[in-house]
């Protein structure tokens, strides 16, 4: 069923693309697309100002009137947006992932030449979607998520006091100093707005042991966060990893919440453990 599914995608896209073509030409735009075994191929250029073009249409404003090019390849295949790679077809059983039953997974990809591919992430496709969403790709959380990793987010490092040397036994105190995260980018020629925020703290304390806490802690006199080492004359390595969560909007629209998290692994420091020795002082009789 999903065969027959995904080949109907197939072969629909190219009267689609026709549809485009007519419609973006009545807007001063020139459309163009095809379609092949593996892969789906939209692209569109406009001679008129931005403010001319629907805020949906997915379209790259370049000088020389270059068109952004949009490709959807199978994620059953090796098959490359340049046409390069094994392409066996649209339906395995990481093209059924999707939620909807009538759905496949593809991976988008866009360019403007002469510049190189760049793969922006995956959206589920469906018939409904052959008119609309294959000619206009939408900014969706799975765009975003991807453009998040591909910017990186702030790494945290664990602060300890005492730093650098603790007792054992003692409640040597953990925190994090997070900072917040803001970014604006394009995406799919659209300005989008991206917050990140910590939400979770995973601390390593270096001797095989972890927690995990919803704050950053905070340095003494507070004991939001503190563990006792147990074995002494050795040098542990703690760290703390953050979980991000975090929103969007798409030219100044409403902030939509990104459900998938991102977690940052922070780096390494030496924390030696000592055991205290009592030391006799002043005069005694």
């Amino acid at each position: 069923m999903r065969s027959a599914i995904s080949l109907a995608i197939s072969l629909l896209v190219v009267l689609s693309s026709i549809l485009l073509t007519q419609s973006a030409a009545a807007d001063g735009c020139e459309g163009s697309g095809e379609s092949e075994r593996s892969s789906i191929s939209i692209g569109m250029t406009c001679s008129m100002g931005p403010e001319s073009i629907d805020g949906s249409v997915a379209v790259s404003h370049v000088s020389g009137g270059q068109p952004t090019e949009y490709r959807y390849t199978s994620v059953c295949s090796t098959f490359s947006p340049d046409g390069q790679g094994a392409g066996n077809f649209v339906d395995c059983s990481a093209s059924q992932s999707c939620p909807g039953q009538n759905e496949t997974l593809y991976r988008l990809w866009s360019r403007t030449p002469p510049e190189a591919w760049s793969f922006l992430g995956t959206q589920c496709l469906s018939l409904q979607d052959v008119g609309g969403q294959l000619a206009r790709p939408q900014v969706t959380p799975a765009l975003v998520l991807n453009a998040i990793r591909r910017i990186g987010l702030p790494e945290l490092t664990a602060q300890t006091q005492p730093t650098d040397k603790t007792l054992v036994n003692f409640a040597t105190i953990f925190y994090a100093e997070p900072q917040p995260f803001t970014r604006s980018t394009t995406l799919l020629g659209q300005d989008v707005d991206i917050v990140a925020t910590p939400s979770q703290y995973t601390w390593h304390h270096g001797d095989g042991t972890a927690n995990t806490t919803a704050t950053a802690g905070a340095p003494y006199p507070s004991k939001d966060i503190t563990y006792r080492y147990t074995d002494a004359h050795t040098t542990v390595t703690p760290r703390v990893d953050v979980t991000y969560t975090a929103k969007f909007r798409v030219n100044d629209g409403a902030w939509q919440d990104i459900n998938e998290t991102v977690t940052i692994t922070g780096p390494t420091s030496d924390l030696r453990i000592s055991e205290a020795t009592a030391v006799l002082s002043g005069e005694h009789e």
